[in-house]
């Protein structure tokens, strides 16, 4: 379960840098003032910004569901062959979330990635409860 967890969290350093560069590059080509950062109002974000930014601030909405859980199988040293594979289909489903969101962004495409790691999630919830459950 820990490497599902190393990679979600490498996949959000990954966001987090990518969101700086986005931003960094907006600013040298003149899309955007530095001073808006200071209170993130006074002028529009540029597509590119809001779309790396609202990415970046999603990965932590329902991965916080998806940590804790994994974080609680470890500690409850639950044993189930199961959760690993959603653990890692949660994670697989998110990183085409990501790549969808920030390339061509197609909502239907991306609408179907997110509901599967939405599936995955309960998923996993509904293993680690049965398994306390036991």
């Amino acid at each position: 379960m820990i490497y599902p967890i190393f990679a979600m969290v490498f996949m959000t350093f990954g966001l987090m840098f990518l969101t700086f560069v986005t931003r960094i590059r907006a600013v040298r080509a003149g899309e955007m003032k530095l001073d808006y950062f200071q209170l993130f109002q006074g002028q529009n974000e540029s597509d590119r910004v809001r779309v790396t930014s609202r990415h970046y601030t999603n990965l932590f909405e329902a991965p916080v569901l998806f940590y804790t859980g994994a974080v609680l199988a470890i500690a409850l040293n639950l044993e189930c062959s199961v959760l690993p594979i959603v653990a890692w289909c949660f994670v697989g489903f998110r990183a085409v979330h990501s790549l969808i969101h920030l390339t061509y962004n197609k909502v239907g495409h991306r609408v179907l990635a997110f509901m599967a790691s939405n599936a995955c999630l309960v998923a996993m919830w509904v293993i680690i409860a049965y398994q306390v459950r036991v």
